[in-house]
């Protein structure tokens, strides 16, 4: 279970500042398909032993 946890007014504007960020870049396109994501995922395990890859 997680605790209610305080953040200060820097951590709050932070969150506020990636969030903005992160609604841009869906707004410009800049998304990756859920499926691309679903295979990248279901591949870990494979790529673990070696180095965790990004999704392309």
């Amino acid at each position: 279970m997680v605790k209610n946890r305080r953040i200060s007014a820097e951590q709050e504007e932070e969150l506020r500042r990636l969030t903005l960020e992160a609604l841009a870049d869906v707004d410009a396109g800049r998304v990756i398909d859920h499926q691309t994501v679903q295979t990248w995922v279901d591949n870990l395990d494979s790529h673990l032993k070696n180095e965790v890859s990004e999704p392309e």
